[in-house]
């Protein structure tokens, strides 16, 4: 069996997604529904305690706001999930390694197959979402570090071993991509690239986001950077995502002596070389400046 554990604080929405899986899924499941519109817990505390009460062996962990279209699919990641001994989450996006600098599952070598409200309409409707989908190996089921949370299949037992990190994770980011990467350390996540799967939301980077960042890479900095085999994250790749990392936290209110101690917390020597290569770009772009000034003025 197979128990779907949803977090619903939009009944009407939630509702489509459970028709949609009785339709679809193939085999036999219950539902845990947890209504958190009044109690307003986070996700980490939801799924643990949905979970708990699961009889399923299987548990999927899916947003409400989701959609299956393909038949079967149950059927189909129970069989892999049994086939597979070494097989731990299993979901429909998620990336083949984890920067030290850490934004989120979506990296170069990306794997996902889901139509998605990119453009944030938020209209449910099917024909304004983006289909997305990138499959380099052409694969149905492919090696994945962290994965997306929209949707995550997993034996109850790994579940056990790797509880949902409530105490570190209160909100609604980052949980998805602490409980799969806690999963990698033990067991090869994989991503499902043969489910088609509509999802009427495009997420939002906030405040909020960018503080679970930060206690992401600081709960795993002495795992990152973590790399399937065959892939490496080199200088460039991490001083690239630091840069980014600077940006968003500067975009979203944090102070700039902040935001200089969160990255050389995260990264240490290799920050020295990022701060001397950022404030030596600063300066070059005020003396070309004054100089142009100078020159045609």
């Amino acid at each position: 069996m197979i128990s779907v554990i949803s977090c619903s604080i939009k009944p009407d929405v939630c509702k489509k997604m459970l028709e949609s899986v009785h339709k679809t899924i193939g085999t036999e499941y219950e539902t845990l529904i947890f209504d958190n519109r009044e109690k307003k817990h986070g996700i980490c505390r939801v799924y643990n305690e949905s979970a708990k009460k699961a009889v399923g062996k299987y548990l999927c962990f899916v947003h409400e706001d989701i959609i299956f279209k393909t038949n079967g699919w149950g059927q189909e990641l129970v069989k892999f999930s049994t086939q597979n001994t070494d097989c731990g989450a299993i979901g429909v996006a998620g990336g083949k390694w984890a920067n030290r600098n850490f934004i989120s599952w979506y990296v170069p070598d990306h794997l996902i197959k889901i139509h998605d409200d990119r453009n944030n309409k938020r209209n449910y409707c099917e024909n304004d979402l983006v289909y997305q989908y990138t499959n380099p190996n052409c694969e149905i089921f492919s090696t994945a570090v962290c994965i997306d949370g929209v949707f995550l299949f997993v034996k109850k037992d790994i579940w056990e071993k790797n509880l949902f990190d409530e105490s570190t994770f209160k909100e609604f980011h980052f949980y998805d991509a602490d409980f799969t990467f806690s999963i990698s350390q033990q067991y090869q996540n994989y991503v499902y690239l043969d489910m088609d799967v509509y999802h009427f939301s495009a997420g939002n980077i906030e405040r909020t986001y960018c503080e679970n960042m930060y206690l992401f890479q600081k709960k795993w900095k002495r795992r990152l950077p973590y790399c399937l085999p065959g892939y490496n994250v080199s200088f460039d790749e991490e001083f690239k995502m630091a840069n980014k990392v600077f940006s968003l936290y500067k975009s979203n209110g944090v102070s700039i002596t902040e935001i200089f101690k969160r990255i050389y917390e995260i990264n240490g020597g290799i920050f020295l070389v990022y701060l001397f290569l950022k404030f030596t770009k600063a300066i070059y772009r005020k003396i070309h400046l004054k100089m142009k000034k100078i020159l045609f003025d």
